[in-house]
């Protein structure tokens, strides 16, 4: 088309520069960019692009020249720009080098944003602990830009993963005394946090706090909650905090019910695992695998294997096709009972199916041929 006198378009052009990034055809990419600064009129969605594609293909000091290129041809680079390189660098720890990109935005009078604070304060917290990210954070302030959710998260989390569970608490009160109502994603990370090392008496502080803010939990509120509860084997507290959800207007979903029939299961309840599972799709809930799993591992422990295949069998219509794990307990449970041909059968199923068996089929499989003295079977399935 250039031999022909066309000149190459920007916009078709960034879609090519895109394209062959994305598709890992760097220099393509880099031939295309080359082709619109000589024959045609590169504009910044263009090097914006190129920048882009350099930075996923970690190509960080072709990226950095990008910002020269730009200038020479009288394009400032704005704060999107500046956010590619930095992000970029920072997701690679290179921090030093961020923060010159950095002054070289606020030389060039381009003014940072959220977006662009909050990428630095996440690296810093990685590089240097929260103490300087906190430094960070107040210079964001004094420049009169206001946190958003994301800066909430990456602060709250920091703190967290220092152990700093009292100061992410008071952290959170003050935000929300001086006007800035958090979002519930950043106590849901503390609540997290808080039940993980096992302090009930600070979530009930932490709730009480939330809800004086007027921050309503959401459904992974309570899946944190009830996952704790259940982790730490109050089931029937798990059952209480489902039904107060409910009476909130919340419809649970498999996050706040797979975590209960679990536990439900383990306790040798397998009815009343059903029940909460028929509970699920009543709801309108989109029950997962992980929920199906741990019923049909509850009745082959407790010897039900047809009961369970009889629920494998409609795993499909439910839309929640099997997976290797519910191959393996089906697998597992057939041939402890006596029914190796079957239990050889979803073998093959699975493998019909796509689906490669994991460690556990290999081990199991294994196992159960040398238990049953089939050695030779064993150590040829093992060669290969």
């Amino acid at each position: 088309m250039v031999d022909r006198g066309y000149k190459p378009d920007a916009i078709l052009c960034t879609k090519l520069i895109n394209g062959f990034f994305n598709s890992k055809k760097t220099q393509k990419a880099i031939r295309v960019m080359e082709i619109l600064e000589k024959h045609g009129q590169a504009d910044v969605f263009a090097y914006e692009a190129l920048l882009n594609g350099y930075c996923k293909a970690d190509i960080v000091d072709a990226a950095n020249k990008v910002l020269d290129r730009m200038k020479k041809r009288g394009f400032l680079p704005d704060v999107v720009t500046y956010n590619i390189l930095i992000g970029s660098l920072c997701g690679r720890g290179k921090l030093d080098l961020a923060l010159r990109v950095m002054d070289h935005l606020l030389k060039d009078n381009c003014r940072p944003n959220v977006i662009t604070y909050t990428i630095l304060i996440k690296a810093t917290i990685i590089e240097g602990g929260i103490d300087k990210a906190m430094k960070l954070l107040d210079e964001m302030l004094s420049r009169g830009l206001r946190p958003d959710v994301s800066t909430y998260n990456v602060v709250v989390k920091g703190m967290c993963k220092e152990g700093l569970l009292d100061r992410a608490f008071e952290y959170l009160s003050s935000i929300s005394c001086k006007g800035c109502v958090a979002d519930v994603s950043p106590y849901n990370i503390l609540l997290k946090n808080l039940l993980k090392g096992g302090k009930w008496e600070a979530r009930e502080s932490l709730m009480s706090d939330m809800l004086d803010k007027g921050c309503e939990p959401s459904c992974v509120t309570y899946s944190i909650l009830i996952c704790s509860l259940c982790r730490d084997g109050k089931i029937v507290e798990a059952e209480n905090v489902l039904k107060g959800m409910k009476k909130r207007g919340l419809a649970p979903n498999a996050y706040c019910y797979n975590p209960l029939i679990s536990a439900i299961c383990k306790e040798g309840k397998v009815n009343l695992a059903i029940e909460y599972l028929n509970n699920m799709i009543s709801d309108g809930g989109l029950p997962s695998i992980v929920s199906y799993n741990s019923i049909l591992a509850s009745l082959c422990k407790n010897g039900h294997a047809d009961e369970a295949l009889n629920i494998f069998e409609k795993l499909g219509e439910v839309g929640c096709p099997p997976d290797a794990i519910s191959y393996n307990t089906l697998f597992g449970a057939l041939w402890s009972s006596g029914d190796e041909i079957r239990a050889l059968g979803m073998i093959l199923d699975m493998l019909s199916k796509g689906i490669d068996p994991d460690k556990v089929t290999y081990s199991s499989l294994i196992s159960y041929l040398c238990r049953d003295g089939f050695m030779d079977q064993a150590i040829e399935f093992w060669l290969t």
